[in-house]
């Protein structure tokens, strides 16, 4: 048998095992854990990033059906006109067909929108169905530009109105042109922008006053967005949605929300746009320059729970430290096996959270998902600890913690600051029950001093 005795007679295999068990070695040891945890939660990460993408071509799905993200821009009048050009390298001349688009001097829009949601499967989309009335007032002027009066075929001249998803409409499109019902066809008649409507403009030439009206009911999902073509452009929707979503290039220039729905007012210059009342060298429409509003849900269940990933660490880092304090105060022994399983506890929250969430309301989850974690967590530390007083502290710990997270999962401006905050009481609250512990002493926690 072999001597574990140095020449001093001390028992050297007893004092490496002290150091082995020793504070510092210790937190080497819990660091080294954390890092292991960072398993578990990136495959969670993962999984709702997957649940994510999942739920997205669903929604395309969806929108296969009953239409995408819809667009709608103009009314314009299109006429088409030859031009003769030189080729460069060779002089030639040759004649050219081109589009004149001769947007609206006044533009007014009013329209209903009614949100519903659609299911498939597990997951679901809010879809629309927007009535629409538009009314635009032309004025062909004299000058064109530098293009030829004599060069613009008038007798082929149409009125378009642009429309993103033609799968959406519903019912009949009715259009008059000065007061007379026209004969609706497929595709705008520009050559670029194609998707959408176009009416003859007869009767139309140069120095005409003519007003278009359109009527009709369009179905999308998430967003409706609608181009303010005129001079000046005036569009009032109204809906039943209490979360709209306004974006797109213009705000409101008057809005009411609440419970009941909301209703919107947009008041635009087409200056504002950094286009002319004429469009020409076929190019497309601008319909880029919306006013939009979205109807997605103003909670999102994978970009909640993902953000809610991201504090996962920094949840068994502090559940950890209290765990290490009292270790640390209490002179009593945790194995590491234990720290492990309390980690795996805590990074089922999140697996939790995300499937109940699939399920029901994302509040309703959280708190579900949090009873049964706090739970589980606070049995299994008062069998480690044998403390009440310290199981009462984790248990507090893990409650205050899922309280925190909830709070600036529901912010964003703040967010950072709550963090760094919460950080900082955690680190003064391990100094302060810290602050009397000899760390260069080689003793283990388990051996009280």
């Amino acid at each position: 048998m072999s001597d574990n005795r140095d020449s001093h007679g001390n028992d050297t295999g007893g004092r490496f095992m002290q150091f082995l068990n020793g504070y510092g070695v210790k937190s080497v040891l819990i660091g080294f854990m954390l890092l292991i945890m960072l398993i578990p939660l990136s495959m969670i990460g993962s999984l709702v990033n997957e649940r994510a993408g999942r739920a997205h071509e669903a929604q395309l799905k969806i929108g296969e059906v009953w239409g995408h993200e819809q667009t709608v821009g103009g009314p314009v009048l299109v006429v088409p006109y030859e031009t003769v050009e030189k080729i460069r390298n060779t002089g030639e001349l040759v004649t050219l067909k081109r589009q004149l688009v001769l947007l609206p001097g006044k533009l007014i829009t009013e329209g209903t929108v009614d949100v519903e949601s659609r299911n498939l499967g597990l997951y679901s989309s809010n879809v629309y169905t927007a009535t629409l009335k538009m009314v635009a007032n032309f004025t062909v002027p004299e000058d064109f530009q530098g293009i030829e009066k004599s060069a613009l075929d008038w007798g082929s001249a149409v009125v378009g109105l642009y429309l993103s998803d033609l799968q959406g409409l519903q019912g009949d499109i009715v259009m008059t042109v000065n007061g007379n019902a026209t004969a609706i066809e497929p595709a705008t008649g520009l050559e670029h922008s194609q998707s959408g409507v176009h009416a003859p403009a007869l009767g139309v030439s140069t120095g005409a006053t003519f007003a278009v009206e359109a009527g009709f009911s369009i179905r999308g999902m998430e967003a409706l967005n609608i181009w303010p073509a005129g001079t000046t452009s005036d569009i009032e929707l109204s809906s039943a949605w209490p979360s709209p979503g306004f974006h797109g290039r213009f705000s409101p220039i008057d809005r009411t929300v609440s419970a009941e729905g909301f209703a919107a007012r947009w008041q635009t210059l087409r200056l504002a746009q950094g286009i002319g009342p004429i469009l020409a060298g076929n190019a497309p429409l601008p319909v880029s320059n919306a006013v939009s509003v979205n109807f997605l849900d103003p909670v999102n269940t994978y970009s909640l729970t993902e953000r809610s990933v991201k504090y996962g660490s920094l949840f068994v880092l502090l559940t950890f430290a209290v765990i290490y304090l009292f270790e640390v105060v209490s002179g009593r022994k945790v194995h590491p096996v234990q720290y492990i399983l309390i980690g795996l506890a805590l990074s089922l929250f999140f697996m939790g959270l995300l499937s109940l969430a699939e399920h029901m309301a994302f509040t309703a989850a959280y708190v579900v998902s949090s009873l049964l974690i706090v739970g589980l967590v606070t049995t299994y530390a008062y069998s480690v600890t044998k403390s009440g007083g310290w199981t009462g502290g984790i248990c507090l710990t893990q409650t205050a913690l899922l309280g925190f997270l909830y709070g600036v999962l529901n912010m964003e401006d703040f967010a950072l600051l709550a963090g760094t905050t919460l950080m900082f009481v955690a680190l003064a609250a391990a100094m302060y029950l810290t602050r009397n512990v000899d760390w260069y002493k080689n003793s283990s926690p388990g051996d009280k001093a």
